[in-house]
């Protein structure tokens, strides 16, 4: 009759009681932490598999979770109330996702994005300080008038994608910041320039050169003159008149494009 499979809490019980007793069997240990190892292979692959997204090479990908599972077989403690695959899947999602962290370039977020997440971060603190609890997606939606869908694509945004529960665990198990619907950015009720008319023009600015940029910030938001914003960027007021009007000619056709 041939012996079942060990599972990795047996294996685990034959290394720990060898090294309890002191004996100097290096080579059995070695040889099973060996055999947990390649037992759990599959789950490496596995996890690896989840974050096929992420543009990163899968041999990669598994190589990094390889380094997790290593840490989990030297690391793990019997007298843990978890499995060693449930501790094991921890450490080798966090190896996955540092290793994304270091070999991605960096999403490109739009500036006009930073600012409404900061106006979602004050929100958050206000409401946090009112209520003594952190504000559901629907607290948040009100006090700002935008849309819970639009809340929950302005959050993608974020550098630190730990906070509260939405789709908490995709974002546990993906690093980066997800693909932003700006068309779920809305005002939640009637306003004189709703929201996603305040967004159309943000993202027509975006795709300006970073001296107009400059000159559409000086005169528009600042509300500094033409001559004003000249000395700022180092041109003169003319020139800064000739690049309003070419920057107003191309929001212009920016946003017919988007019609």
């Amino acid at each position: 009759m041939k012996k079942s499979k060990q599972t990795n809490e047996e294996i685990l019980s034959e290394i720990n009681k060898l090294q309890d007793e002191n004996k100097e069997e290096v080579e059995d240990v070695s040889n099973l932490k060996e055999k947990l190892i390649e037992k759990n292979i599959p789950l490496v692959k596995s996890i690896a598999g989840d974050f096929s997204h992420s543009g990163i090479d899968y041999e990669d990908l598994t190589q990094a979770g390889y380094i997790g599972l290593l840490n989990a077989v030297e690391n793990f403690d019997l007298g843990r109330n978890t499995k060693l695959s449930t501790y094991a899947t921890h450490l080798i999602k966090g190896e996955i996702r540092h290793y994304i962290r270091d070999n991605q370039p960096q999403v490109h977020i739009p500036q006009w994005i930073k600012r409404l997440n900061r106006k979602v971060a004050k929100a958050e603190e206000k409401i946090y300080k009112d209520t003594g609890e952190f504000p559901t997606v629907g607290e948040l939606s009100e006090e700002l008038n935008i849309e819970e869908d639009g809340i929950r694509e302005v959050l993608k945004a974020r550098d630190s994608m730990n906070y509260i529960s939405i789709d908490r665990e995709r974002r546990e198990s993906d690093p980066r910041p997800e693909f932003i619907d700006y068309e779920k950015i809305k005002s939640k009720h009637k306003e004189k320039l709703p929201l996603e008319f305040r967004v159309r023009i943000a993202e027509a600015i975006d795709k300006l050169t970073e001296v107009q940029k400059q000159v559409v910030n000086g005169i528009f938001y600042q509300e500094h003159t033409q001559e004003e914003v000249g000395k700022q960027i180092g041109t003169s007021q003319r020139q800064v008149s000739r690049i309003k009007q070419r920057l107003l000619e191309e929001l212009k056709g920016h946003l017919e494009e988007d019609d």
